[in-house]
């Protein structure tokens, strides 16, 4: 059987081997491994029991002598180390080590716990510790994923396979290295930059190679990099990773409505665009942003760059603001008044007047007194448009509030003018004029009034 030579040459140099709680790992074999190989050295009389302790016989002995172990190093592979954990040699990784392999992403990555005495807790042992026959090894694949340009998985993988060693070592050793390096790393998967490296990412990394890509991401000749990271952070970095993810947090915790608007600079709405779009931190800040906000690549920037950049980022946090209070300042208009106060003194006026719903409602809005002034206009602005907040409006919900508050003022306007509270000044004409403007359509009166509330 395959690894018996490796149990009877343990056997023989601890006859109390099988009490040990490291012997999987000592034997580096499975737990059912272990089992079938005692099992089958018992019965075949290789090794004998006595008082709790195993020797071997003398045909035990002997098949040591004819099956030598054979060391995993070879002159084809003189950079292949020697490994004990047998699993790890196999071409096709085995269920057991898959799932090992996962729980040591989630320990490296997730930060959780390592059970002792588990096949993952053997893995780091074997591979990680820094007496591992695989030091030198992982510091080359290191080297490898940090040589400054964007390299594919599946290239990293190729070289070092040429070494004689297996997918699964790679695997493990290129986790730790991911582990160590994940803030200063770029990850694609398919062209796509992911934010976060996790097991369920490293994962995939292992089985679809073909679509990855890993780039480092620091870039120690571009000193403005650092005056870009303290816009949106109190540390100053020249790491793109970290700068892109302060940059895609703030674009994600922007509002809807300025999240789609189109009411922006040109800049703004560029750089808002590029953003959004960016599938590489490495270019969208080596090139799509300078382009977008000074039409050079980053090398070539100055503080006019900085400033353009400053700006950008200040439009987008007000937006939103800028928008309600536009919206605010427009209702103002439409019903001809200057505050608050004044407009509910108009309205309570001719509240026994009031008898259309929308009107009605508009009323209760207008006068409520505790709301202030952001949370009133956002009331009024949701009931006019009867949808969501302002926040999360388009630029179509915007012109929508315009035309339906200009219908409500005319309206307004029009109960103001029959209860005389109006100011207007009315004419010997003016009955005259009502009874021709009631024989009007519809549609033809709300023309006429609307021309006279905008004149």
């Amino acid at each position: 059987m395959e690894h018996l030579n490796k149990l009877l040459k343990n056997v023989e140099k601890e006859s109390t081997i099988f009490k040990n709680p490291d012997l999987n790992f000592i034997l580096g074999l499975t737990n059912t491994q272990t089992k079938d190989l005692k099992k089958f050295a018992i019965q075949n009389e290789l090794i004998y029991e006595e008082k709790k302790e195993f020797f071997l016989t003398q045909k035990g002995k002997e098949y040591i002598a004819q099956n030598p172990i054979k060391s995993w190093c070879s002159p084809e592979f003189p950079k292949r180390p020697e490994i004990n954990l047998e699993y790890l040699k196999l071409e096709k990784m085995p269920p057991i080590l898959t799932k090992a392999i996962r729980c040591l992403a989630r320990h490296l990555l997730e930060n959780e716990d390592l059970k002792e005495n588990s096949t993952e807790s053997f893995l780091v042992r074997e591979l990680l510790a820094e007496n591992s026959t695989c030091k030198d090894l992982k510091n080359e694949i290191e080297q490898y994923v940090l040589q400054g340009k964007k390299i594919k998985l599946t290239d990293l993988f190729e070289h070092f396979q040429s070494y004689g060693l297996t997918k699964s070592i790679i695997g493990i050793l290129l986790l730790d290295v991911l582990a160590h390096n994940k803030n200063i790393l770029a990850i694609y998967e398919k062209l796509q930059f992911q934010l976060k490296l996790n097991q369920l990412m490293f994962d995939r990394m292992i089985f679809c190679p073909q679509n990855f890509e890993i780039q480092k991401t620091i870039m120690e000749e571009l000193p403005i990099l650092e005056n870009i990271s303290k816009v949106l952070s109190k540390e100053k970095t020249n790491n793109i990773l970290d700068i892109t993810k302060s940059l895609i947090y703030f674009i994600r915790e922007l509002d809807k409505y300025t999240l789609h608007t189109e009411r922006l600079s040109k800049k703004t709405l560029r750089f808002r665009n590029v953003i959004m779009n960016a599938k590489d931190p490495i270019s969208l800040f080596y090139r799509d942003i300078p382009k977008v906000l000074s039409g050079k690549l980053l090398p070539e920037c100055d503080e006019e760059f900085l400033k353009n950049y400053k700006s950008a980022i200040k439009e987008l946090k007000n937006a939103t603001n800028a928008m309600v209070d536009e919206i605010n300042q427009f209702f103002f208009d439409s019903f001809n008044t200057k505050s608050r106060e004044e407009l509910s003194q108009r309205f309570e006026k001719v509240q026994e007047f009031i008898g259309e719903k929308e009107l009605k409602i508009l009323f209760n809005n207008v006068v409520e007194k505790e709301a202030d002034n952001t949370l009133w206009i956002n009331r009024i602005a949701t009931f006019i448009n009867k949808s969501r907040v302002p926040k999360d409006w388009s630029d179509e919900d915007v012109a929508d509030f315009k035309v339906k508050v200009k219908d409500l003022a005319i309206k307004f306007y029009t109960i103001e003018a029959t209860v005389g509270t109006t100011n207007l000044g009315i004419s010997k004409n003016f009955d005259k004029i009502i009874k021709q403007l009631l024989e009007l359509s519809k549609a033809e009166q709300n023309v006429i009034l609307y021309k006279i509330v905008n004149a």
